[in-house]
């Protein structure tokens, strides 16, 4: 064998043995990264549960405050309030309201002649009276109050004379009273709704008491 041929027979032998090395050396490296893949990750493993106190073995701690919930609103409306009612004061009583007095309808009286009147009689309507008092008087009441008088004390008869005339005599038949309307035959003698006493003639007034409304 020539030097030729040595050479050439070492080379490959070098060569053989080194692709032997770097084939060896990469199953190596891959294996390793294989066996290091397959090992868990920290980070993957699971906690640990931290202990629970002895002292409280049934307390369970809330890693959250519970959810609120807001009640839909009320569709009931609210009640409606009373008014407060005043007070009436003790010391006032109520007042009254009284209705209205009715006006009464008065009469009219006509006497015409001749009409006499004595001693305790009267000549009337449902308003005036004329009476011939026990004391000899001639008094006219409106209402029973009296508005007119004579003011004599003799006077027994009082006649309404068909001359006109209205005369209260005595008892010796002489005047106590007299109208003074002789000379008017036919007048009248009148006891008014207005509360006056008139003598008239066809609608004249010849004598009136003046005590009309």
């Amino acid at each position: 064998m020539t030097d030729n041929d040595r050479r050439e027979v070492n080379r490959a032998a070098i060569a053989l043995v080194a692709a032997v090395i770097l084939s060896m050396g990469a199953a190596g490296y891959a294996g390793f990264w294989i066996a290091h893949d397959d090992e868990p990750s920290p980070q993957a493993a699971a906690p640990t549960p931290a202990p629970v106190p002895t002292a409280f073995p049934s307390l369970a701690i809330p890693l959250l405050p519970p959810p609120v919930t807001t009640p839909p609103p009320s569709t009931t409306s609210a009640p409606a309030k009373r008014a407060t009612p005043t007070p009436t004061p003790t010391s006032t009583p109520p007042r009254t309201t009284r209705p209205p007095a009715k006006t009464p309808r008065w009469e009219e009286e006509v006497i015409a002649a001749t009409s006499v009147l004595t001693t305790g009689q009267s000549w009337s309507t449902n308003r005036l009276r004329l009476t011939v008092t026990t004391g000899g008087n001639l008094v006219l009441q409106d209402q029973g109050r009296t508005v007119w008088q004579t003011g004599t004390k003799n006077g027994v008869k009082l006649v309404m004379q068909n001359d006109g005339h209205l005369v209260l005599y005595d008892a010796n038949n002489g005047t106590a009273f007299s109208s003074g309307t002789a000379g008017n035959p036919g007048a009248v003698l009148i006891l008014r709704p207005d509360g006056n006493m008139v003598i008239a003639l066809n609608g004249r007034i010849l004598f009136e008491t003046g005590t009309g409304d």
